[in-house]
């Protein structure tokens, strides 16, 4: 049996040699004669890390309505949409080009050439002005949430969701814009709300791409994962070594992821995951640049969950260099990156939450009562206190010790003058 054999490409050089069998997986691939100055970061150290890579490209199934559009277009599996749009992206520059088809990069990448979405917006013009290509970027994004690249006013424009009919999602992403933007941070995706065509939620958001044919994104997990750690370093510090490696500059590395994880923890941000950090790298050079802007800020203050008690504000688990928002502000070296002045107001909150007529009122208020309550956490951690409840009970204990036996030595020596 015969199976179609591609070149993997970044831009117009060749990386390796696959062959996809009909679900769009690798049946083979010339690992012998990868070219490892361009080869994809991600996994690199492994012995299958193309493979490991590829499984990954693909958009999950479980997005939005992502399964809908592959049966419309009678294909099964992920792997094959990927396949049939070349695995095209618009975050970085590989692709697949099938052996003797001619295919050029400039004839086929799409931050040149126009391309359809899956999502409409009412009432704006999406279409580009050079005929529509028959590839679209959608088959390689990540995530659970509707979302989609659109082109408005022939730039590139990513389009997300919500999880349910409630605009949440959407709304917590212009309020991270909104707090970055009081601060004054030059490093930012902005967000702004749309409506999308058929949504049963008020309102959609969309972005603007921070990649472009100069610098694409690579995730802070193909960075991590592109060199072997040390045992005696953590993954938040193995991220910044590699980086170091590759040309950034560790101080303002640092002074970003710094910021990110003190703004994260302020509007309760638990998907900070490592590929929801990255760094841009130059794309004829390879150097890193500098973080990505902080983006995918929408699983913020509570969404989707139960509004915590201000007891359980300090034990909020997240997905990122460690598994909660305490472990990760031990990484903060520099406090005072974020001013407490500068930050979006509850009620500013409140108004925007009020754009989403579909949200219940009481669960408004909880959420911006305990907005303000992180704040107010925040501004006691900036200034030194241990928010650790624990050792906070464990220092009552030993207060209260050390007052009784004060006491206890004042009594004996009244008792003595008697």
């Amino acid at each position: 049996r015969t199976v179609p054999v591609y070149e993997l490409m970044r831009k117009n050089e060749r990386v390796t040699l696959m062959a996809l069998n009909q679900s769009g997986g690798i049946e083979k691939c010339d690992y012998k004669n990868i070219n490892r100055r361009i080869a994809p970061l991600q996994e690199q150290i492994c012995v299958d890390g193309i493979q490991r890579w590829w499984g990954k490209r693909a958009v999950p199934l479980n997005q939005g309505k992502i399964k809908h559009i592959l049966e419309q277009q009678g294909i099964f599996y992920p792997e094959e949409y990927l396949v049939k749009n070349l695995g095209l992206s618009l975050t970085d520059y590989y692709w697949i080009r099938p052996i003797d088809s001619g295919l050029t990069w400039e004839m086929v990448n799409l931050y040149q050439n126009d391309f359809c979405g899956s999502l409409e917006l009412e009432d704006r013009i999406t279409s580009g002005r050079k005929p529509l290509s028959t590839y679209t970027p959608d088959s390689t994004l990540q995530g659970e949430l509707e979302k989609s690249w659109i082109i408005l006013e022939n730039k590139r424009y990513l389009v997300k969701g919500n999880r349910d009919y409630l605009s949440a999602e959407s709304i917590n992403e212009v309020f991270a814009s909104y707090l970055h933007q009081k601060q004054g941070y030059d490093n930012y995706s902005g967000y702004t709300l749309l409506k999308i065509k058929g949504a049963a939620y008020d309102y959609g958001c969309c972005t603007e791409a921070f990649t472009s044919e100069q610098k694409e994104f690579v995730s802070a997990y193909a960075v991590i994962t592109s060199e072997k750690q040390k045992n005696d370093n953590s993954t938040y510090e193995h991220f910044i070594h590699v980086c170091e490696q590759h040309g950034i500059d560790a101080g303002q590395l640092r002074y970003d992821l710094e910021y990110q994880i003190m703004s994260d923890f302020i509007i309760s941000n638990v998907d900070r995951h490592l590929n929801n950090v990255g760094i841009l790298r130059d794309a004829d050079s390879l150097c890193f640049e500098r973080m990505a802007p902080i983006f995918d800020s929408g699983k913020s203050l509570f969404v989707s969950e139960a509004v915590p008690t201000d007891k359980e504000l300090l034990k909020i688990k997240t997905a990122s260099f460690t598994g909660t928002e305490m472990g990760l502000l031990k990484y903060v070296r520099d406090r005072s990156l974020v001013d407490v002045v500068k930050l979006p107001t509850a009620q500013e909150l409140w108004e925007l939450y009020h754009k989403d007529s579909k949200m219940d009122e009481k669960r408004i208020e909880l959420i911006c009562e305990r907005y303000e309550k992180k704040v107010e956490l925040f501004q006691r951690w900036q200034s030194g206190q241990d928010l650790n409840p624990r050792k906070s009970y464990n220092r009552g204990i030993e207060r209260s010790a050390r007052v009784q036996n004060k006491e206890l030595q004042i009594e004996e020596e009244e008792e003595l003058e008697r």
